[in-house]
């Protein structure tokens, strides 16, 4: 019975063991992508004339848990004049000398949360102005964040 309690209280303390992390798009500590990462978003967004001349800035992040910050959530710098709640938002997986996007949204957060999909961690995008929110709820689905919920409430 004793036993039974010790391993009941270590996986509790090992399922609440994971640092939840958060960014946004107004982070002081963004910096400048690879190159590689740079090229292929400006490959997927070829369309989007604004988003060819904004300079992309990120933070590495472990997607997987794993311990190594091998990825990244991109922006824009200052968020290229989108409103102040809301700017693009790239999550790419590192894949050899390059870079896959995995999620293509805008917000204004992403928090890399507790719960894993298919091997990496759900993200929760958030994006909020003076008269509404939205949350949205992202998984991995083996080849890409797919939307699985999204809450939206007016702000008073």
């Amino acid at each position: 019975m004793k036993l039974n309690l010790l391993i009941l209280g270590l996986l509790m303390v090992a399922s609440t063991s994971w640092n939840v992390q958060t960014f946004t798009i107004e982070d002081d500590d963004l910096s400048a992508v690879p190159h590689s990462a740079e090229v292929v978003i400006r490959h997927a967004e070829a369309k989007d004339a604004d988003l060819q001349k904004c300079e992309f800035v990120g933070k590495s992040v472990d997607l997987n848990g794993k311990g190594q910050a091998t990825d990244l959530i991109v922006t824009t710098q200052d968020a290229s004049g989108w409103d102040a709640a809301l700017g693009p938002i790239w999550v790419l997986r590192h894949a050899g000398d390059s870079f896959v996007i995995v999620l293509s949204d805008g917000g204004y957060s992403v928090t890399i949360g507790k719960a894993k999909h298919k091997e990496l961690y759900d993200l929760i995008i958030l994006t909020e102005s003076a008269g509404w929110s939205r949350q949205s709820i992202w998984q991995f689905n083996g080849k890409l964040y797919k939307k699985t919920k999204e809450i939206t409430k007016k702000v008073n």
